[in-house]
């Protein structure tokens, strides 16, 4: 008798533990499912508030607003009175009660969200309801409750199923079995719950063979594959979003209406806005190559244009996409102004070389067909030499530069007397200034200070070639030195007419010349400058002049104590000694 009430008793226990798991998984199950339907009607409500913008409440409104969509959507009024439904024809709309007293529509007219599950009168269905307020009174979002039930009703038949198939295995294996598998139930149980709650990480691990056991090791696959799921869709979409952001070209995906849904960093800064998303393309640019580019891919033409957008040249591209189109701006400013930059530069140095090439050809001419006497030839021969050495002179320099520039040069510095260097360039000066009665003035007191020594000769050649080429007969070039905080500070002064305050922000350009005529005539090569300033800048330094008319001109630089690093390469620079300068 007490063998037999035993699995009787465990059987009444595990159909409680069933019933009670069932009621609690039906519990939560439907609490879950209220939240992820109102969430849902929420997002769907969000989105219907959207997409109305400006437009009056109407039923074809309604209409177009669930047209992909499974969902209901009504517009009312702040009276109440129902100005579209598009589950209702609009020669019915007068007939439909007035709403305002329906929960959640009384709180949307009061300010707030509000939610309600009944049966609906106007169609005879039960539904779930999702007001928002507007401006124009309230928006409604509802969806059929059959789906839940459907959900609730599989739900309720597994638990059956498996409460049935335990109480039977229980009743026939006796006592321990029955143990054994209400151990295994409650892992179950609570397994079930957790992942419910939202725990996927939670498995029963079952023990027991069978059906519960099965049913175990599926609940432990199904939480395996939709944990692996999650978290294949996040890191995708993390990738997604980090590409998408980090993009230099402007990025947007566009609606049909040419507002954008999304975009990226890039395509904000270009708007000149913080928040895009929203926005029509007429209120972000004026340009109506933007919205011509946006049309075109609308109607299914993908399309390349370049244009100019807020002072800036971009290649817009834009792609058809459904219901939609994706801009593509790219910024192609820098890659214009580069592309002007060398035709400049190509145009420059062919008007620099043009010159001295036209003069070599003239005096070789006569030369080379013995029309000349002997001192004509040497006269001649002196001018080619002459016009050769500036072409070399030109080269140089373009060399210095473009090393400089493409960072194959880096200073080595060294302690270093800086008048002593200054005076020694000064004496080394060819045609000597002293002929003409200039004089050089360096303070007598030593100074010293670190830099490279090749590239401070070469600063202060073309910056001393300079001051005594426009300074007056019988004047002085002075050299100041003097310390100041984390390196030393150099300017060379001459007294000549001085340089306008309209050429003062370009003398550091190549080829930039204030008295183009007199500065070729010399020997300049107008590239002097543009070297003072990136050898001072590989420094780490800066380079500045001060001039007024009639008063002179002083060229400045400072070096600081610690440079940029050394790659032992600075010497190289020393060895073009004869670079042309320009002021």
């Amino acid at each position: 008798m007490l063998r037999q009430r035993i699995p009787l008793l465990l059987v009444a226990a595990f159909a409680a533990a069933f019933l009670l798991l069932g009621w609690r998984v039906d519990t939560v199950l439907r609490s879950d499912l209220t939240a992820l339907t109102r969430a849902e009607l929420r997002n769907a409500a969000r989105l219907a508030v959207l997409g109305i913008a400006q437009q009056p409440f109407s039923d074809s409104l309604a209409a177009r607003l669930a047209a992909d969509t499974d969902l209901r959507i009504s517009l009312i009024g702040p009276d109440g009175i129902v100005l579209g439904d598009s589950e209702v024809p609009a020669r019915r709309l007068p007939s439909v009660e007035n709403h305002a007293d329906r929960p959640e529509v009384a709180d949307a007219l009061a300010g707030r969200e509000g939610f309600d599950s009944r049966a609906s009168e106007t169609v005879n269905r039960r539904l779930h309801y999702l007001a928002l307020p507007h401006l124009q009174g309230v928006v409604r979002v509802s969806r059929p409750a059959d789906e839940e039930r459907s959900i609730l009703a599989s739900v309720r038949g597994v638990l059956i199923l498996g409460s049935v198939a335990t109480l039977l295995l229980a009743f026939g294996l006796g006592r321990l079995l029955t143990r054994v598998q209400a151990r295994d139930l409650e892992v179950l149980r609570e397994t079930a719950e957790a992942i419910v709650s939202g725990d996927h990480a939670r498995r029963s691990r079952p023990i027991a063979k069978g059906v519960l056991g099965a049913l175990g090791r599926a609940v432990d696959d199904m939480a395996d594959r939709l944990e692996e799921a999650l978290e294949d869709a996040r890191r995708e979409k993390a990738d997604l979003d980090a590409l998408f952001e980090s993009s230099e070209d402007g990025l947007a995906v566009l609606d049909d209406r040419q507002a954008v849904r999304r975009a990226n960093r890039a395509f904000r800064e270009i708007a000149g806005r913080e928040e895009v998303e929203g926005e029509r393309l007429v209120s972000l640019f004026r340009s109506a190559e933007v919205r011509r580019a946006a049309d075109l891919a609308l109607a299914g033409e993908a399309v390349d244009l370049e244009t100019r957008v807020r002072e800036r040249t971009m290649l817009i591209s834009a792609f058809p996409r459904r219901e939609g189109s994706i801009l593509v701006l790219r910024d192609l400013t820098a890659l214009r102004r580069l592309e002007g930059v060398r035709r400049d530069f190509v145009a420059n140095v062919s008007h620099e070389l043009k010159t001295p090439l036209t003069t070599v050809m003239g005096f070789a001419e006569p030369i080379a067909e013995g029309t000349t006497d002997p001192e004509e030839a040497r006269a001649f021969g002196r001018r080619i030499l002459h016009n050769a050495r500036r072409m070399r002179r030109l080269v140089d320099d373009l060399l210095d530069l473009s090393r400089i520039e493409a960072g194959g040069w880096q200073p080595n510095p060294d302690e270093l007397d800086l008048g002593a260097i200054a005076r020694d360039v000064w004496s080394s000066l060819e045609p000597a200034p002293q002929r003409r009665g200039i004089e050089l003035v360096v303070p007598d007191e030593p100074l010293r200070g670190r830099a490279d020594p090749g590239a401070l000769t070469q600063i202060l050649r073309n910056l001393l070639e300079n001051a005594a080429r426009y300074a007056p007969d019988d004047s002085e070039v002075v050299v100041t030195l003097e310390a100041v905080p984390g390196g030393f500070r150099v300017a060379v002064s001459d007294l000549g007419a001085g340089i306008p305050p309209v050429h003062q922000e370009r003398i550091f350009e190549r080829f930039y010349r204030v008295d183009p005529a007199r500065s070729r005539d010399e020997g300049g090569t107008g590239l002097g400058l543009a070297i003072v300033k990136h050898l001072v800048a590989a420094h780490g330094g800066e380079v500045g002049i001060e001039s007024d008319i009639g008063t002179g001109t002083t060229v400045w630089f400072t070096i600081p104590a610690e440079g940029r690093g050394s790659t032992g390469r600075g010497a190289e620079i020393a060895e073009q000694d004869d670079s042309g300068a320009e002021g």
